[in-house]
């Protein structure tokens, strides 16, 4: 009966610690763990480990190895959760050689890894740019049976794109999907950002309409696994709360993407440019415009240089605030710094003048673009027809496919409806006779 309380009043310490913990207030958990322990309710391994994470996010790995000497002192002997955490927290503090060592040290204290233990060292390896050294530990894993789940997927393919492995990360991906493996939102989220980045837009956007087709009740069961790894003190850097944060203004959840990107800043990582681009993502959704500009300043006053996708983040949304003039300067922004040709950036503008009417502005736009695909000629043969213009949007249709481009089918039966009712018979016979050669060239 004492030792059934016993054991009660220590699991109850652990809810304890674990809130205290999760709140920031690692003072106030400690002095419950000395309570504890003054009123004979010895800490096991969970409440240290507890403990363990909490010090490695708040304080670095020294303090995670402090903890890690109070729990021998006490007769607590580590497990594969204590050195998923130092691992954990040395991949924070880019101590690759000393996550590589603790994981031999847990290799030899006979403790045998888990799912979590090798992902968070693969997703160290990456990082640090060292792929080669990641898929050996992968291949380990593979060979001492231990079985891969989700997270370990996403590390891989996050990392094939990283190393600039493109190729491999889409070829890994479809075999996920043909062998029935585990392909939730992260894994899409990580495939639509590794190919953008990449500059493979057309292959994104395959991507992304394969998600808009699956059933996205699984949205919130990935948001409740992305929690149970926050409380679990999984979470070994950034990229994740990017991830919900970015599905979550997707969803039109401001409040709860706003809440996240509190912990985000409040989690101890130190910020890099893909987390600012998802805040200023998030305040741009929301049509707070200087809140994004805020955001830049600090960015770059940190040190940290703005990319084509934020430059993308921002025309879109000075765009849809009726900023047309001000997202023209952000591009020419842009080219001064003699970035890459921004075909998202483009887009949103040609998009926006054509909503506006202003589509002679969208056309001189689209003769000075480098790049050119399926959108930029949709709105501006949307553009057309909706001011009439039906024999400039036939023309610039038939260039469209010429090109090996395409454009909605709305913008197809808009631009032969328009023909047909301005009398423009021939443009019509053009139009089809080009629908038709574009699908026999179709591979």
């Amino acid at each position: 009966m004492v030792r059934a309380r016993t054991q009660l009043s220590t699991r109850l310490m652990n809810v304890c610690l674990a809130a205290l913990c999760r709140g920031g207030s690692l003072a106030r958990a400690e002095s419950v763990l000395v309570d504890a322990i003054r009123l004979g309710m010895p800490p096991d391994v969970v409440s240290y480990n507890t403990l363990l994470a909490a010090h490695c996010r708040a304080s670095g790995l020294e303090a995670g190895f402090t903890v890690l000497r109070r729990m021998r002192e006490a007769g607590v002997g580590p497990d594969a959760v204590t050195y998923n955490s130092l691992i954990a927290g040395a991949a924070r503090s880019g101590l690759t050689v000393c996550a590589l060592d603790l994981f031999d040290e847990m290799l030899q204290t006979g403790i045998a890894p888990d799912a979590w233990g090798y992902n968070t060292l693969m997703h160290c390896l990456f990082r640090s740019g060292h792929p080669e050294d990641a898929y050996r530990v992968f291949a380990d894993m593979a060979e001492k049976g231990v079985a891969p789940c989700a997270t370990t997927y996403n590390t891989l393919l996050d990392g094939l794109f990283r190393s600039g492995h493109v190729s491999n990360a889409y070829r890994m991906f479809r075999y996920l999907q043909r062998a029935g493996l585990p392909v939730g939102i992260v894994t899409y989220n990580t495939m639509i950002n590794g190919l953008c980045r990449s500059g493979r837009v057309g292959y994104a956007r395959m991507v992304l309409r394969e998600l808009g087709r699956t059933a996205y009740g699984r949205f919130d069961k990935g948001l409740e696994t992305f929690l149970s790894l926050l409380e679990g003190g999984y979470i070994p850097d950034l990229f994740p709360y990017c991830t919900v944060i970015s599905a979550l203004v997707k969803k039109g959840r401001m409040e709860e993407a706003n809440t996240y990107s509190e912990l985000m800043i409040q989690s101890g990582f130190r910020l890099d440019s893909a987390c600012y681009n998802t805040l200023i993502y998030l305040r741009c959704q929301e049509g707070k415009l200087d809140d994004a500009f805020e955001l830049l300043s600090m960015m770059e006053e940190g040190g940290l240089e703005s990319d084509e996708y934020t430059f993308s983040i921002l025309v879109n949304g000075l765009c849809k605030m009726g900023h047309i003039e001000a997202a023209q300067k952000q591009l020419c922004y842009m080219e001064m710094r003699d970035m890459e040709s921004n075909v998202v950036a483009y887009n949103c503008l040609v998009d926006a003048l054509c909503k506006s009417d202003q589509v002679d502005a969208a056309i001189k736009l689209l003769h000075d673009m480098k790049l050119k695909d399926d959108f930029t000629y949709t709105s501006l043969v949307h553009g057309l027809c909706k001011v009439g213009r039906y024999h400039m949007a036939s023309k610039f249709l038939r260039i469209c496919l010429r090109e090996g481009n395409s454009v909605l089918a709305s913008a197809k039966r808009a631009v032969i409806a328009g023909l047909r009712s301005a009398g423009f018979k021939n443009d019509v016979r053009k139009v089809r006779s080009a629908l038709r050669m574009a699908r026999l060239l179709k591979p």
